[in-house]
């Protein structure tokens, strides 16, 4: 099913009109990459982390069923994500999310169906030459919006699974300058469990993050949340592929 999802987003980038593109956070490559090891920890060492909102909200140009946004040599224009019901299979359309200052790149979401199931995935477009990066996700939905470290060389990101409660995926990729893409995303470490979900992740310096976990417990008869912290120093070294 997730081979039929990538054609269809091979067939999204036709209508975001890019004609550089990279997909990054496969399992397979983090397969072969150190796992984040996590120690559990204090909610005040959360609470004191980095959690400036680095997202900026920027309401892109509309033209008629097109958003259109700027790039270095031009602008590129991206087919409006329609949500009504009865258009059947095939590409949706784009969802816009904001924009990273520190890396110059715009959010978007490409949304498809595949036989009559909804898939999503996450693209970093790259404001200044166009380039497409796509962040791979573990089930059917889109990825979270990454949170880049401080000094903008790592994103963390995670995606909760949403048929499995109390189960995550959490990745993190190194940020670099690179060719032929102005900036090259790899894969750095990554971690999956049964045992909790994300809430969020904060930065406690520029190699160190710390999450905010939830156990969904049912609690009188309705489900409540049980916070747990957890924080681990990441791997530094650069993994070139």
């Amino acid at each position: 099913m997730r081979l039929i999802f990538i054609i269809l987003f091979s067939i999204s980038l036709v209508y975001g009109q890019s004609d550089k593109n990279l997909t990054v956070g496969y399992g397979d490559r983090y397969d072969s990459l150190p796992k984040i090891n996590f120690k559990t920890a204090a909610a005040e060492n959360y609470e004191k982390a980095f959690s400036a909102n680095t997202v900026v909200d920027i309401r892109p140009a509309v033209e008629k069923k097109n958003f259109v946004i700027p790039i270095g040599k031009g602008k590129l224009k991206f087919k409006k994500y329609d949500s009504s019901a009865g258009q059947g299979d095939g590409f949706q359309g784009w969802e816009y999310n904001g924009y990273f200052p520190q890396l110059k790149m715009h959010i978007l979401v490409s949304h498809s169906v595949a036989e009559s199931l909804g898939f999503s995935d996450l693209v970093l477009l790259d404001s200044i030459e166009g380039s497409q990066h796509r962040i791979a996700s573990v089930g059917d939905g889109a990825v979270e919006i990454p949170i880049p470290s401080p000094d903008a060389r790592f994103l963390a990101y995670y995606y909760n699974e949403v048929y499995a409660p109390n189960s995550c995926f959490i990745g993190i990729l190194d940020v670099r300058k690179g060719t032929p893409f102005r900036i090259r995303l790899s894969e750095n470490s990554s971690f999956q469990t049964e045992n909790w979900a994300v809430e969020n992740i904060r930065w406690i310096d520029q190699n160190t993050i710390i999450v905010k976990a939830y156990t969904l417990k049912k609690v009188d008869n309705e489900r409540s949340k049980q916070f747990t912290y957890y924080t681990a120093e990441l791997n530094n070294k650069i993994n070139i592929k």
